[in-house]
């Protein structure tokens, strides 16, 4: 039979709350009308607050009678995070964790016809499921993609193609392809498996056949192997891919057949002379992506994924950091095509700060016994899911294990030591093709757990020559709304390139949401992905394109708006971007910020919020006189856009969207979350500096800035002896602070000034004090907003055993 793959995005209906018994019940009239990818928190201009509980998806899936006796399964690309699904008002599965992609098997759930589907979702916190903590945001829903899988009893496996080159160089490739064939039917068969990998240049190489028999019931692999002659190498240059189609057959008849991309690469990290791809040395400098985005939050299409990578590809970069969790398996995809190299991570993940139990700011591990063995099984359910559905991506160059879960309460830091090891370990029995890393490794000794370490911030400095293979995967950020500076000032060394060094990786390409209030700002492009003035300085560093003419303030005469197609799929797959822009009587664009109204005034296509959205220096979607959202459509025809400005004409412009006609009806449409959830009060006990990065005007050998904010360590102490040295702890998101203490090695002899930055960078005095009578002293003010704190010596400085602020 042949094997189907239709996308069921369209047509869903949604209501918050949890819904009990409405799986058999009635459809509710009165649920709203939704497309997926969809989140609970539309529309998302950045609110740190989210929706925290449950929503409910229900639509009609129609199954022809000729395919009934099939596998019959629905895949889900990823859900935030645990999802009951029923058919028919019968459980057909559940599923635990936000990021992977799974399958529900309905075959004997369904019957010809219209069927009834029923999803119930809830994002609550839960203490034994990764991810515990993390900088970001936990919006819940059917986020990714939905399709209906159709396929013989006997098959090849759900993502059961996996293809290595072993051996590689530029003569020749040994391909190795290992096939899973299920037999869901009720006697033996003997399967005939064979494969034919194509080139770009159309070359064909045929793998096997290969006879096995397959009892009933049974997943059987077979490998298969050949080889290429004069392979085109897989590199960000020329992003040369290969496909591989293996099938299945019975009796002579075929049953299934799958095809999967793949590249033909080698590539090495090293620690002492960096990274190494196809035999040559290759410098890693790249950015982080976030998955959510403006208005729209975690429910990305595939055409944003696509303009995303375009966006760090045009920069000249040649690198993705996937944090912190499993990306949308498209994103390996453009990766693959766009020629980027990507660092794929998995969501054991903390965050710095007032440890909270119960909400996404608390200790990345466990802290109550019962909850770890539910947390550490997920977390190897999660690896295992990443693996598999990316394995054969050639732009995968790591699978690593997490980020910063150094970020755990210290009395679990051994056993979080430990569950890296071993995920680290699994990784490589999963995937012995591919180093495991470990991402945010700069504190208590987690950098030595896997083959390559990941340094964040300070470590760039703090780690240097650490004898083992590294890489910078966060320095900086370019903090703040709007069009910021043009220049970006390198910290911590990264500037100095090491030859042991492989690369490094920015914070990051783009604004992201997060639950931590003030945080988020750091991207080279905003939330609504419009460059910042630092976009473009790094596009001319690494590519030597100048600038465009930046906006100056004026008043505008004229707003027009562009798009960066004409068309729309209707399958929940794409969407259009539209930008409204501001210009003057000359033409030329100018900064008028002021709110812009684009509404569907035709057709069916749809912004976060509706027929209408509204863009505003408010919700900092507008700034330099533009701003731009996306819009897609679930119904072809026409889409027609008008937007408007207090005193300008309004514009309009006309998309089309494609795809399957369906009955049309005006479609009622779901509004805001009932209410959004504040994090909950930290404990306080936790400094808000505890081993955040820490800069400094200068540090002695074996004490450096960190050790003044990781209790027990060592001391910080100035290289210099003479005036005006300092030591700058970052609290990496803007705090309301209202107490620091210091302790100092010794009493304090000398002057000393304490500061605080509420942009990190622009410092203003808390306290001044001289010589005292006690080596520990305790500053307490008014609340204010800080970035950072800075304690500056202008005499001569003091060292220092910690620093810590509330």
């Amino acid at each position: 039979m042949i094997r189907e793959r239709r996308l069921v995005n369209a047509d869903w209906r949604f209501d918050y709350g949890e819904h009990p018994g409405a799986e058999t019940a009635p459809p509710d009239p009165d649920w709203y009308d939704v497309g997926l990818p969809h989140s609970f928190g539309l529309p998302d201009f950045r609110e740190h607050r989210i929706y925290t509980g449950f929503g409910c998806y229900r639509r009609t899936l129609d199954i022809d009678g000729d395919r009934l006796g099939s596998w019959i399964a629905l895949e889900f690309l990823g859900v935030f995070q645990t999802c009951e699904v029923f058919v028919n008002g019968r459980l057909a599965g559940r599923h635990e964790g936000g990021y992977t992609p799974f399958t529900v098997d309905v075959s004997d759930l369904v019957h010809a016809g219209a069927n009834d589907v029923f999803i119930r979702v809830d994002n609550l916190w839960n203490a034994r499921l990764a991810p515990r903590a993390g900088d970001y945001s936990f919006n819940g829903g059917v986020y990714r993609d939905v399709s209906l899988l159709v396929a013989d009893r006997v098959r090849i496996a759900w993502h059961g193609v996996g293809v290595t080159t072993p051996r590689v160089d530029h003569a020749s490739a040994a391909v190795a392809a290992a096939i899973e064939v299920v037999n869901d039917g009720p006697e033996p068969v003997e399967a005939v498996v064979t494969a034919t990998a194509t080139g770009p240049d159309g070359a064909a190489v045929h793998l096997g056949p290969v006879h096995r028999t397959v009892p009933a019931g049974a997943t059987e692999t077979v490998d298969l192997e050949g080889a290429l002659t004069d392979p085109l190498l897989w590199h960000p240059d020329h992003p040369h891919l290969y496909e591989l189609t293996a099938a299945v057959a019975v009796d002579g008849a075929q049953r299934d057949a799958q095809s999967t991309s793949f590249g033909v690469r080698w590539f090495e990290f090293t620690a002492d002379r960096g990274f190494f791809l196809n035999g040559e040395h290759f410098d890693l400098h790249g950015a982080n992506v976030h998955q959510n985005r403006g208005g729209w939050g975690d429910a990305g299409t595939r055409a944003s994924i696509r303009r995303d990578l375009a966006m760090v590809k045009e920069l000249g970069m040649n690198i993705v950091r996937g944090s912190h969790y499993p990306h949308h398996p498209y994103f390996a995809e453009e990766c693959d095509r766009q020629g980027l190299l990507f660092w794929s991570e998995l969501h054991f993940w903390g965050t710095g700060g007032e440890n909270v139990e119960g909400y996404w700011f608390a200790s990345a591990y466990p802290v109550h016994q019962a909850d770890e063995a539910e947390f550490e099984e997920s977390l190897r359910r999660a690896l295992r899911a990443m693996i598999r559905t990316q394995r054969n991506h050639p732009s995968i160059i790591t699978w690593s294990i997490g980020n910063e879960a150094f970020f755990s309460d210290d009395a679990v830091i051994p056993k979080a030591k430990a569950l890296t090891v071993e995920l680290v370990a699994l990784s490589k029995r999963l995937d012995p093709t591919r180093p495991a890393a470990v991402g945010g490794v700069q504190r208590k000794g987690f950098d030595y757990l896997g083959d390559i370490a990941g340094y964040n911030g300070d470590g760039a400095e703090l780690y240097l020559d650490p004898g083992i293979p590294s890489v910078v995967t966060e320095y900086h950020g370019v903090m703040g709304n709007g069009p910021g500076e043009y220049e970006v000032e390198w910290e911590h060394g990264v500037g100095t390139d090491h030859p042991w060094r492989s690369g490094k990786i920015f914070w990051c390409a783009f604004h992201y949401k997060t639950v931590a209030p003030g945080a988020g700002l750091q991207g080279l492009a905003d939330y609504f992905r419009r460059p910042k003035r630092a976009y473009y300085w790094y596009r001319e560093l690494l590519r030597g394109i100048a600038p465009p003419e930046f906006p100056v303030p004026g008043t505008a005469a004229e707003l027009r708006l562009r798009t960066d197609t004409p068309t729309i799929p209707t399958d929940g797959t794409a969407d259009a971007r539209i930008e409204a822009e501001m210009f003057d009587e000359h033409g030329a664009r100018v900064a008028d910020d002021r709110a812009i109204t684009l509404t569907v005034v035709e057709g069916g296509g749809l912004f976060p919020s509706g027929r209408a959205i509204t863009l505003s220096p408010e919700t900092n979607s507008v700034w330099d006189g533009a701003g731009a959202i996306e819009v897609r459509s679930y119904v072809p025809g026409p889409v027609r856009v008008r937007a408007e400005a207090e005193g300008l004409d309004p514009v309009e412009l006309v998309l089309t969207a494609t795809g399957e006609d369906r009955p049309r009806r005006e479609p009622r449409l779901a509004p805001p979350a009932p209410y959004l959830t504040e994090p909950p009060p930290g404990k306080g006990w936790m400094s808000l500096a505890a081993y955040r990065p820490v800069a400094t005007s200068s540090t002695a050998p074996g004490h450096p800035g960190g050790n003044a904010t990781e209790p027990g360590t060592a001391t910080w102490r100035a290289a210099g002896t003479g005036p005006g040295e300092w030591i700058a702890p970052s609290l990496e998101y803007p705090y309301e602070i209202n107490r620091i203490e210091i302790d100092f090695a010794e009493t304090p002899t000398r002057a000393w000034v304490l500061e605080s930055a509420a942009d990190g960078r622009t410092f203003a005095p808390i306290h001044k004090a001289g010589p005292g009578d006690e080596s520990s002293v305790r500053i307490e003010f008014e609340p204010r907003t800080a970035l950072a704190v800075r304690v500056s010596f202008p005499e001569a400085p003091m060292e220092i055993k910690e620093i810590r602020v509330h």
